[in-house]
Order: C-alpha cells, then sequence, then structure tokens
C-alpha cells in the first residue's frame, strides 16, 4: 500500500524514477547496479534479525575503493543506500534492503527524490 501510495504520488508530480526489486534466501548474495556503482548483498539470519552485509564499488571503468556496509534488520525494517548525485539538482540512486517476512527484498530506485 505504501508503495502504492508513493508510485502515484511520483507520477502526479511529474517525478521520473525506476525501481526493480529482487528477492534474497539466506547466504544467497545478489549484485544490484545502482547508476555508477555495483553492489553486492547478502545475509544472514541471527535470532529472528537479519545481518545485511553490503559491498558498494564503483563501476570498473571509474576509480574508487569498495565500501562496506553492514546492518542489522528486524521484520520491518529498512535500510537504504543512497548513491551519486549529492551536491547537484540530479535526485540520487538508492539501494533499498527490507526485512520481509522470511525474506529480504532488494530494491533498485533510479532518481527518487528521498524522502524526510
Amino acid at each position: 500500500m505504501k508503495s502504492t501510495i508513493a508510485l502515484s504520488a511520483a507520477i502526479g508530480l511529474g517525478l521520473s524514477f525506476s525501481a526493480v526489486a529482487s528477492e534474497l534466501t539466506p547466504l544467497q548474495a545478489g549484485t544490484f547496479v545502482v547508476g555508477s556503482h555495483i553492489a553486492s548483498v547478502y545475509y544472514t539470519e541471527h535470532r529472528g534479525r537479519y545481518e545485511v552485509v553490503t559491498t558498494v564499488a564503483p563501476d570498473p571503468d571509474l576509480r574508487g575503493a569498495p565500501l562496506r556496509f553492514v546492518g542489522s534488520l528486524a521484520v520491518g525494517e529498512k535500510q537504504t543506500i543512497s548513491f551519486g548525485a549529492f551536491g547537484t539538482t540530479a535526485a540520487p540512486n538508492t539501494l533499498e534492503l527490507v526485512h520481509d517476512g522470511d525474506r529480504l527484498v532488494a530494491t533498485v530506485v533510479e532518481g527518487e527524490v528521498a524522502s524526510r
């Protein structure tokens, strides 16, 4: 319901973005292209929480060191990582990771205006 409302609002405002979602299971890695970066994500389960490990690296043609993020998510919690476009008028690309019941849902959102 929340995503439907957000999508409707974005369409109504004429904002341009697209989203691609994938479901991951424990220890199954997923790789996602987020703008000019590549993110690899996997998780383990411990006492009902997901320990999510995300490694982000620039596109192979660009320079830069990879970054690693580790977070712990309970059911219903979300972790958001934004890439690029800071200091410009362009909206950043975002990787959203949600602990949804017995799965981790990873969604790449391109060009979304961050909510506050």
